[in-house]
């Protein structure tokens, strides 16, 4: 009788264990080991007719170097649930992550009475580091972009144009809706839909693509505040520039914040906040120096001269800080900063005293 007992008991104990396996584990696993090892073969008998063509070996690892430049080495793998869609099943698995643990979401199909894999998504990530919260990570831009103001109003720039600044974060508003369409169009026209997928292609494409991106900024921006800030006076046009740099801090953390609101991230450290703070400090200042400039230039006949130039300068920036985006290296950063800095009181030395001579100019006159 004992021995029945325990037979019993062997069986329902291996019946529970046979039915926590899914049937599409096997599928994970590959997954999981062909992240770890960066080998495509492991991953691509499991994949779909569909999948092989969207998920080729180059896409892949873009995508697995994409996942370990951010979190870190992967170490292990589990379930977490599972859902259905439309002949779908869709599995939810925790990657443990070096720094971070990421929630992907594997949609298989069953096929043949097997189960194939027919798409990889990231559903969540949660850091494993400590750092500081992302609503103070988000103030630091934010002052970069008003210590610049106030570095204005220290220059002897008291009476602040709010209408004006109003403009420039106006222009940074239709930027983002805008250039971002102009920059992705070459790449979405050939299946290029992350950075990852640009890395994965050699530096050689990186280095065009972050030309291309660069100066597409450039000239667009330049143009935008060219047109907006022709036949004002310095004093607005100065202040156009400002809102630009203010508006920049501000929206572009915020779009930033909340996308990692949405999914997660690795939580921001306090160096990189104070890094964001000086990177939206300088870019304020710059963005004024090139509207005065561009206003002063337009007011005494070689505007046009000025925005080519201008916007070739911008583009050269923007190339290094596209390339960062891609290839992040604290020697690129440092070029940012310090083209940033050393073109801002390039301009800003040469606008300003045109302001406050046109001021002088206007009180006279009155």
């Amino acid at each position: 009788m004992k021995k029945i007992m325990v037979l019993l008991v062997f069986l329902i104990v291996g019946t529970s264990l046979i039915s926590a396996e899914r049937p599409y584990d096997k599928v994970a696993e590959a997954t999981f080991e062909a992240l770890r090892s960066g080998d495509y073969s492991i991953l691509q008998p499991y994949l779909d007719d569909a999948m092989k063509v969207a998920f080729n070996e180059e896409k892949f690892i873009a995508f697995g170097d994409d996942l370990i430049s951010k979190y870190g080495e992967l170490r292990s793998y589990s379930f977490v649930k599972e859902g259905k869609t439309s002949g779908f099943i869709l599995g939810y698995y925790n990657f443990e992550f070096e720094r971070a643990n990421v929630t992907l979401r594997l949609v298989f199909r069953e096929i043949n009475g097997g189960y194939l894999l027919s798409g990889i998504w990231i559903d969540a990530v949660n850091s494993r580091e400590t750092g500081i919260p992302l609503g103070v990570a988000l103030f630091f831009p934010v002052l970069g972009g008003f210590l610049a103001l106030f570095t204005f109003y220290l220059l002897g720039f008291r009476r602040i144009g709010v209408a004006e600044i109003i403009l420039g974060i106006i222009l940074v508003a239709i930027t983002l809706g805008i250039q971002p369409l102009i920059q992705n169009a070459p790449f979405l026209a050939v299946g290029i839909r992350s950075n990852s997928e640009v890395v994965a292609k050699g530096t050689v494409f990186v280095v065009f693509a972050s030309i291309w991106l660069g100066f597409v900024a450039g000239f667009f921006q330049e143009s935008l505040k060219y047109g907006l800030s022709k036949g004002k006076y310095l004093n607005e046009a100065l202040f156009i520039g400002i809102g630009f740099g203010l508006g920049e801090a501000i929206l572009v953390p915020a779009l930033q914040a909340i996308q990692l609101a949405t999914i997660g991230g690795v939580t921001p450290k306090l160096t990189t906040a104070l890094a964001s703070m000086l990177e939206r400090y300088l870019a304020t200042l710059f963005h004024a120096g090139t509207t005065v400039v561009l206003a002063y230039s337009y007011k005494n006949g070689f505007g046009k001269k000025a925005l080519l130039a201008l916007s070739v300068a911008h583009g050269i920036i923007d190339t290094f800080a596209a390339y960062y985006q891609f290839k992040p290296s604290p020697v690129v950063l440092a070029v940012i900063y310090v083209l940033l800095l050393t073109v801002s009181v390039l301009l800003l030395r040469y606008g300003l005293p045109k302001v406050k001579e046109e001021r002088e100019e206007d009180r006279i006159v009155w």
